[in-house]
């Protein structure tokens, strides 16, 4: 069953409604004061940028044709315990940045990465222990 009050009906719209969004609204401006399309805006902007050697244009479109890449943590190659403990598996981390072999915010990322790994595991053993703790609960009623 569907609830009156939150139903849309004739009697019933919403009180603000939303308007365009700023991209429609940019567009019919520019339709307006050149008379262009999107397309012959584009292409308006384009031909500026060229002909007047409008470096500010340029460098905006090449960022919109190639945008710059994100930058990534560089990979790494380390002796990493992975059956260790989270102790030996950040002393490890801690004496590869002190090698140099491991940059330090990457290390910094790493030892992070256990701690999370950490408080998941610590999470999902309290819940364990909880279910386990209720089920009791629930036997000896």
């Amino acid at each position: 069953m569907t609830n009156p009050a939150t139903q849309f009906s004739k009697d019933r719209q919403p009180a603000k409604r939303r308007g365009k969004d700023l991209r429609t609204k940019i567009l019919e401006a520019i339709k307006k004061q050149a008379n262009l399309n999107e397309q012959a805006f584009y292409q308006e902007v384009a031909k500026r940028a060229i002909e007047q050697k409008d470096v500010v244009l340029m460098k905006e479109l090449l960022m919109r044709v190639a945008p710059v890449a994100k930058p990534v943590a560089p990979d790494v190659k380390f002796d990493f315990p992975e059956d260790g403990t989270p102790v030996e598996q950040v002393d490890a981390i801690m004496k590869a940045v002190s090698l140099g072999k491991v940059p330090a915010d990457v290390g910094q990322m790493l030892v992070q990465m256990i701690r999370s790994k950490l408080d998941v595991l610590e999470i999902s053993e309290l819940a364990d222990r909880l279910a386990k703790i209720e089920a009791m609960l629930n036997q000896d009623k």
